[in-house]
């Protein structure tokens, strides 16, 4: 019998890609854990092309109903898939917003290591993204999940600014607000304001310079709402 409240198995499928030694592997790590591996698979299975690493931003978009708002219980996790070796956490020296996720396999323990010695290596490795436009999480629920309660004034906003911009653009620009900790509709609307005017397709020292306009104008506003 089906508990109230309790969701229950979906008719469609998807696959999934384990190493064989899966079982064997994940014997005595805590269930939160293991799911979070689950999603992990899961979301590096869903690439067109063969992915080296993932951030945890888009693990965390690609399964907006398992992990929610839980921002402590994700980073329990992953810490002892880390000190287990299963799932490596490698946070960018030059970018520390920004932390990839690499499986514990002899691959992934090379990537590791290589990005250990050299960070700059990062952007030779292709980089796991979430899935296309008709299975993207809801953005409603995107923004439920990373920047608070959606009430109706901000739920138009959010339809406007979908029809003035593209998803994808929208959700990198929600990327870079987390990873700041800079959780801003505002701070959302400056960069796709900028991408709209300058165009994205530039060099990553440009990028970098615009993400540092906006943090220090964020840092500003947030000087001028508690007075200095």
């Amino acid at each position: 019998m089906v508990m109230d409240g309790q969701p229950i198995f979906s008719e469609k499928t998807t696959p999934i890609g384990i190493p064989v030694n899966f079982l064997e592997c994940v014997k005595g790590i805590s269930a939160e854990s293991l799911l979070v591996l689950i999603a992990f698979f899961q979301l590096m299975s869903q690439q067109e092309q063969t992915s080296e690493l993932a951030l945890v931003f888009d693990l965390k978009a690609s399964q907006p109903g398992f992990f929610g708002s839980a921002d402590q219980r994700l980073e329990i996790a992953l810490v002892e898939l880390h000190n287990t070796g299963l799932l490596f956490s490698w946070t960018d020296p030059n970018n520390p917003q920004k932390t990839y996720l690499i499986p514990g396999t002899p691959n992934g323990i090379e990537t590791y290591r290589k990005l250990c010695e050299n960070p700059d290596l990062v952007g030779a490795y292709r980089l796991a993204k979430i899935l296309p436009d008709n299975d993207r999480p809801n953005l409603f629920k995107l923004y439920e999940d990373n920047f608070g309660a959606l009430t109706p004034m901000i739920a138009e906003t959010l339809k406007a600014d979908l029809e003035t911009y593209p998803l994808d653009w929208i959700e990198d620009a929600m990327k870079e607000a987390v990873e700041y900790n800079a959780r801003n509709w505002r701070y959302v609307q400056a960069i796709l304001r900028n991408w709209q005017e300058k165009g994205r397709k530039r060099s990553n020292e440009e990028g970098k310079r615009d993400l540092d306009q906006f943090r220090k104008l964020y840092l500003e506003q947030k000087r001028d709402q508690h007075g200095g």
